[in-house]
């Protein structure tokens, strides 16, 4: 970590670790859900749900973790976040079906929410405005390692074993990570409220939507994650379709997370050469020539390309999001503005599912990648008039 003494690194490596290791949970968990959903005779309409179900309580409740967050320190989401995701992970394995599916994914989401809240607002509280971009990217390559080794990994199990064993197995290794969160919590940063913070919090969040770069913030963060979790949601079940093995879909998707990689070690490098605006209209215009593409082949290969290439775009927005919601935040109120921005990503997590879920039902799943490239195009050229 070049530029950093060993007592200012410290706290970014375990971030850095923790962040990246629980993000394989997650991503592979994902895959799982939409694979376990799919063998117990789910239809798009009930996945659709389901992932709707993740992003309910995260929508609703965001807002206020940031609150707790800013107010007091981030090691309560941490140790809350870590054992109640592990717990939402095992419900499958020990109660199979679809039930135990949906509320897995209820809670599930609300858990994985605190610790990616207090996560994401750490890497902003140890950046300075010089290395906040190559921070969060930093973050969001650990991210993006996870979606490749993730999915794989998840999917090699499952035909290993089965659904129902993957889950346990995956609710360990996530359980596993809580004592390292203990041991190491000296090095987790406590709140920097201002004076009067609290009652500020206490304000609510209009304010921090009168903002222009706030609004902008959410506006673009909203788009970039239309993209990835449709992605994440329906390549399964496409793949599903076409009759491919889960081991094969796990390496389909792990292409996205091998691009988001690659995108994410030169982003700092391209922002400052050729500025995030011009960055962030190629993020969302790639993305919206790849799902336009989908519907219109069955070659593993070509979904693999396709793939990178969408991965290649929305990696770059994900991190370049973060900043803006950071950057736009007023001084102590930064886990607030990162939480407004989760619950946007959750807001559409919970309309968006079930919506294309009834197109896919009642249409096919063609017209589901074609509507998500629409609105990753109409992004691209808010971004372009921007420019």
């Amino acid at each position: 970590m070049c530029g950093y003494n060993p007592a200012a690194a410290m706290p970014i490596v375990l971030v850095l670790i923790l962040s990246t290791a629980l993000f394989v949970s997650s991503k592979g968990s994902r895959v799982l859900v939409t694979l376990a959903a799919v063998e117990a005779g789910a239809g798009p309409l009930q996945i659709g749900i389901m992932f709707a179900l993740h992003g309910l309580f995260p929508f609703l409740l965001a807002t206020y973790a940031g609150r707790v967050a800013d107010r007091f320190n981030n090691r309560l989401l941490v140790y809350c976040g870590i054992a109640g995701y592990a717990f939402a992970l095992a419900l499958p394995w020990l109660a199979p079906g679809l039930a135990a599916l949906y509320l897995s994914s209820a809670l599930g989401g609300f858990t994985s929410m605190l610790f990616v809240l207090a996560f994401q607002n750490l890497m902003g509280v140890l950046s300075t405005p010089q290395t906040r971009t190559r921070l969060f990217s930093w973050y969001a390559l650990g991210e993006s390692l996870a979606h490749g080794l993730g999915p794989i990994l998840t999917g090699m199990c499952i035909d290993h074993y089965n659904a129902t064993v993957t889950f346990l197995v995956i609710a360990l290794y996530t359980a596993l990570w809580l004592p390292v969160a203990y041991v190491f919590r000296r090095h987790f940063p406590g709140a920097k409220q201002p004076p009067g913070g609290a009652q500020g919090a206490a304000r609510g969040s209009r304010e921090l939507l009168a903002l222009p770069a706030m609004r902008m913030a959410l506006i673009t963060n909203g788009v970039v994650m239309i993209g990835f979790d449709l992605f994440n949601l329906y390549m399964p079940v496409y793949g599903k379709s076409l009759h491919f093995s889960a081991t094969t879909i796990g390496l389909i998707i792990g292409a996205y997370g091998l691009a988001a990689t690659i995108t994410r070690i030169i982003l700092p490098f391209a922002s400052a050469r050729f500025g995030e605006r011009r960055i962030l209209v190629l993020a969302l215009a790639i993305p919206a020539c790849g799902f336009a593409l989908v519907p219109l082949t069955g070659s593993v290969w070509l979904l693999a390309l396709l793939a990178f290439f969408i991965g290649l775009g929305l990696g770059c927005g994900q991190p370049l999001s973060m900043v803006l919601a950071f950057n736009a935040a007023p001084e102590g109120r930064s886990a607030e503005a990162i939480a407004m921005r989760l619950a946007v990503s959750y807001g559409a997590h919970v309309v968006l599912p079930p919506l294309f879920g009834a197109f896919g039902a009642a249409l096919g799943l063609a017209p589901v990648f074609w509507i998500c490239a629409m609105l990753l195009a109409g992004g691209a050229r808010l971004h372009r008039h921007k420019a």
